[in-house]
């Protein structure tokens, strides 16, 4: 018999692919209406405290028509820097975010973004409805009314409660299809309207590198300016769509206080956890580069914000005239020697392909290098296992070179600086461990997994974009996505530094067609190609690319170069991996899954 988690994830796929085409109209209407708020008596109270100065607001202040960033690369640095803008405040913080778990950095947040309230700053926070905060609904409700100064609002909620459960998000796969798809994916934290982290980090230990089995290596950036008036517009229309709902307006949060039930989860009350106290002992600092260099501001020529509108997920497909991101294809389409891309999930659409065909055909000296995940270190089996589908037209029809990064990259001191106490951590019995129910492979080696989750797009080293945008199907067409398309020669050129890092032999695979004795590889190929094709059971189980090791004492080449396979080792389709029975589910998603890409 199958594993029970092979068999959900067919059947969840399964369902999927067989209500893709059946969207109506009800489909993309307006969620079920929960009702008018309760009504309640909300803390009012003041604090005595005072916000602390900083750097960035202070400039933000003065050179109000003067475009700086700060590249925040690593989870430690973003999350010092988030408690540090958030104690900064004096009129407003506003927050958009896919996703907020309320585990030890979430809720840490959480308690900075109380006290900022407490002392008089009006706080919204606008999530994303369909992932679990992880807390049951008397917490969520505490949580939703806490203060009269914080409001928290749900997008798009697929019923009338606020906690999704296994049933709500079954029979919604079944009724609301495209209710479930269509999703709110920006990430935006916005201080007195003057200065913005945008980028792709949620709430969450994994984002900031304090868990300790897996840990996203992400990007986000601060940015002050004459973006920020863009951003505050942005969120504005999200906070006010019709969609937007007051979390304290959802069904089980209301029976929670009408029963007295509501009470704040002990993460808020108790003592802030050992792990986190560097970064708060840090926080208050006036200028956060005399302590982290890397943290200072930098100057930038020119930038613009681009994000899409609320609008989008009442729609299957993203019009091009109303698509702000068609700013990028120019970009694309006019790259003169290269283009860099980091991002979580290479699947690509047909648009994408085509996009990607007219680059090579008008410039094939365009060199198109993309860094994401390999299936070791992906967070999601799902869009990996149909990653894998894809890489031979990637490779052969479009001529990008794809490295695959490795769970544990050589580098990983350097890009993760915490990641011999995450080794503690994971050694500690008493870790938590919300990994039970994530489609996370087992490893062959130990140690906290490493998962691409930037979203980076690099173009000829002279303008670069940094946001939530993960170049795929789905933030494309379903989610609504935003970021920052920067002009900077200096910014772009280190932020493409990153990358080549993050391609280097010693941190990633790179993928290559397999080397065949002639005849086998004319009938390798020739099947392979039509079974690829086929939109179900691509079941052909020789794989005809593979990833490829550095030898040792080799120079490392292009995967197009002719010494290539001279200086490269085959290392196999799924390097990294114990995979086990994981194989079975792995070769029939990508057997039955082409149907799905547009979801992905």
């Amino acid at each position: 018999m199958l594993p029970r988690s092979i068999i959900w994830s067919m059947t969840t796929l399964l369902a999927g692919l067989s209500l893709a085409g059946c969207r109506t109209p009800s489909d993309l209407a307006p969620p079920p209406d929960p009702g008018p708020a309760p009504e309640i008596v909300r803390d009012d109270s003041r604090s005595t405290d005072q916000p602390i100065d900083s750097s960035y607001l202070d400039t933000a202040s003065a050179h109000p028509d003067k475009h700086h960033v700060v590249l925040l690369e690593t989870g430690d640095d973003a999350l010092l820097a988030r408690i540090h803008l958030i104690r900064s405040a004096r009129e407003s913080i506003d927050i958009q975010t896919f996703i907020w778990v309320y585990d030890r950095c979430g809720s840490w947040v959480f308690k900075e973004l109380l006290a900022a309230a407490q002392r008089g700053v009006k706080v919204r926070i606008l999530v994303d409805q369909f992932i679990n905060p992880e807390l049951p609904a008397a917490e969520y409700a505490a949580i939703a009314t806490v203060h009269k100064n914080l409001e928290l609002r749900l997008f798009r909620p697929l019923t009338v409660n606020a906690i999704n459960t296994t049933w709500d998000v079954s029979r919604r796969t079944f009724t609301r299809f495209a209710t479930m798809n269509h999703r709110m994916h920006h990430k935006v934290l916005l201080i007195d309207g003057q200065v913005a982290i945008l980028g792709g980090r949620n709430y969450q230990d994994a984002y900031f590198d304090r868990d300790p089995v897996l840990t996203f290596r992400d990007r986000d950036v601060i940015v002050t300016g004459p973006t920020c008036p863009d951003i505050a517009e942005a969120f504005e229309e999200f906070w006010t769509h019709e969609f937007s709902f007051e979390a304290s307006r959802m069904h089980d949060l209301k029976k929670a206080l009408k029963d007295g039930n509501a009470r704040l989860p002990d993460s808020l009350t108790e003592t802030l956890h050992p792990v986190l106290e560097e970064v708060d002992g840090l926080a208050n600092e006036y200028d956060l580069s005399t302590v982290r260099p890397n943290l200072g501001l930098w100057p930038i020529k020119k930038m613009t914000f681009i994000s899409d509108k609320p609008v989008k997920v009442t729609q299957y497909r993203n019009p091009g005239k109303i698509n702000p991101f068609a700013r990028m294809r120019d970009l694309i389409a006019g790259a003169k020697s290269e283009v860099l891309i980091q991002t979580p999930y290479s699947v690509f659409e047909d648009q994408t392909y085509k996009r990607w065909a007219k680059v090579r055909k008008a410039r094939p000296e365009v060199r198109v290098c993309l860094s994401t995940n390999s299936l070791s270190s992906a967070d999601h089996v799902y869009v990996g296992s149909l990653a894998l589908k894809q890489r031979r037209a990637q490779i052969e029809r479009l001529g990008i070179e794809l490295y695959l990064g490795k769970p544990v990259p050589a580098d990983i001191r350097d890009m993760v600086p915490r990641y011999d106490k995450l080794l503690q951590q994971s050694a500690d019995s008493t870790a938590p461990d919300w990994r039970e129910d994530q489609e996370i492979m087992e490893l062959e080696s130990a140690g906290p997994r490493f998962c691409i989750h930037a979203k980076t797009m690099v173009f000829d080293r002279e303008a670069c974009f940094i946001g939530s945008h993960n170049f795929d199907p789905r933030s494309a067409n379903l989610n609504t996505e935003c970021g920052v398309l920067v002009f900077d020669e200096d910014f772009s050129s280190h932020v493409a530094s990153l990358i080549d890092r993050a391609i280097h032999p010693d941190n990633s695979w790179v993928v290559a067609p397999r080397e065949f004795v002639p005849l086998v590889d004319d009938v390798n190929s020739l099947i392979s190609l039509v079974s690829t094709s086929l939109p179900l059971f691509d079941l052909w189980p020789l794989e005809d690319v593979s990833c490829y090791e550095l030898r040792e004492g080799k120079e490392p080449v292009s995967p197009y170069d002719e010494a290539f396979h001279e200086r490269y080792e085959d290392v196999g389709p799924f390097p990294g991996l114990d995979l086990g029975l994981k194989t079975v589910e792995v070769r029939l998603l990508r057997a039955i899954g082409k149907p799905a890409v547009p979801l992905m």
